[in-house]
């Protein structure tokens, strides 16, 4: 069983349990998923690394993690959400990863995706930095953006600081890390 603290900028933090195999989240006192039948007792060495990895992200309240739907692990964070009355504009970052047994390496994807529609911001200041060894990306994006009621946007993200938050906490636990350009390499 994988115990995920998913911080919920509400209520603190929830501590729910999901079954290694299919995803389905299950009680503590279960001793068996109800989802495919898998035994939910047993804590493996890919449940130690994805939970070091959860305990590690677990001081940055602003990511949601989401367990087992479409990859072992997925972090997300909402940089920014602005609606105006001639438009809206989200910013989100998203991260993937698979831990592999076999070969004890975390297999890591993230992005940041832009949307919107209409005139999302009157006026708008953004600075990006990126750099690439061919596999990792590194970089900051910076973005501050008026609207007719001030400043609507305001964000300001780093690239590396989740990365070597997950990669430090896998390499702590003995296992590699990889990160990978596309998202499917890091997907079930």
């Amino acid at each position: 069983m994988i115990l995920a603290k998913i911080s919920n900028k509400i209520r603190g933090c929830v501590y729910i349990m999901f079954c290694n195999k299919c995803g389905q989240s299950v009680a503590s006192s279960d001793s068996f998923c109800s989802g495919c039948g898998a035994s939910v007792a047993a804590v493996d060495d890919k449940q130690n690394v994805l939970q070091a990895i959860a305990t590690a992200l677990s001081p940055y309240p602003q990511l949601t993690l989401i367990w087992g739907q479409k990859a072992d692990l997925e972090i997300s964070n909402e940089l920014a959400n602005a609606n105006l009355g001639a438009g809206k504009k989200k910013v989100e970052y998203s991260a993937r990863l698979l831990a592999d047994q076999g070969t004890r390496t975390i297999i890591f994807w993230e992005i940041i995706k832009e949307s919107s529609h209409g005139i999302a911001a009157l006026f708008s200041f953004k600075t990006e930095t990126y750099r690439t060894d061919g596999m990792t990306r590194s970089g900051t994006v910076n973005e501050i953006g008026y609207g007719f009621g001030g400043k609507v946007i305001d964000y300001n993200w780093d690239y590396a600081q989740t990365r070597q938050v997950v990669e430090g906490a896998a390499r702590y636990q003995g296992w590699q890390f990889k990160t990978v350009l596309m998202k499917g390499k890091a997907s079930y």
